[in-house]
């Protein structure tokens, strides 16, 4: 029994020597790294790591520059434009109420009631005025302009140039630089036929010359 003991506390050391053995390059290479990490390379990570940090910082600082543009921007914008949605309702009453004005009648107490609403209407156009709303500055004989006029008809007047105003049927406004309402014009435009017509007798006349 003594020399089973024996021999059984041999091959435990053997074991334990060899494993020693075997861990002994992985703890040499570990020791290896440790030695090799000097502070110069230490200061350069931590030098890395820092300028990472200050690219972040940078760039969130220009996102939130950004949005604080955008966002006074839109502030401006909301104040500029903050009363035109009541301009745009208060317009057709307006139109509705010069169209009433300019009836003609010969009654004089009506002529006198017609006096005192214009009067009336001319402070609330003032008003609107301060506020931003002018009207269109639309002539006869003027380039028609679709960005701030709407043709209703069309009719033909040799003595204007195509494509000119004829007729201002409906004043048009504007709020600022928004649009409320086009103008509403007839323009001149030459009729088909008559321009048929005219190329006809042209070929008609060059034919005969020939």
């Amino acid at each position: 029994m003594g020399e089973d003991k024996e021999k059984e506390f041999s091959a435990n050391e053997e074991l334990e020597t060899e494993q020693v053995q075997d861990d002994a390059p992985e703890l040499k290479e570990k020791t290896k790294k440790k030695k090799k990490e000097k502070p110069e390379d230490k200061l350069r990570e931590l030098e890395e790591k820092l300028e990472e940090f200050k690219e972040k910082y940078l760039r969130s600082l220009a996102e939130m520059e950004n949005f604080k543009k955008r966002m006074n921007e839109d502030l401006k914008r909301e104040r500029k434009y903050a009363g035109f949605s009541l301009a745009n309702k208060l317009i057709d009453s307006i139109v509705i109420f010069n169209q009433a004005l300019n009836m003609e009648t010969n009654d004089p107490n009506l002529k006198n009631f017609l006096y005192g609403f214009r009067m009336i209407d001319d402070m609330i156009y003032n008003s609107l005025k301060e506020e931003g709303v002018s009207i269109i500055d639309t002539k006869v004989g003027d380039e028609f302009d679709p960005s701030k006029q709407e043709a209703m008809d069309k009719e033909y007047d040799p003595e204007f140039k195509e494509h000119t105003v004829l007729k201002v049927v409906k004043k048009g406004y504007v709020f600022k630089d928004r649009i409320l309402r086009p103008s509403m014009v007839v323009i001149n435009i030459k009729p088909e036929e008559e321009e048929t017509e005219s190329e006809e007798i042209i070929e008609e006349t060059k034919e005969y010359e020939r």
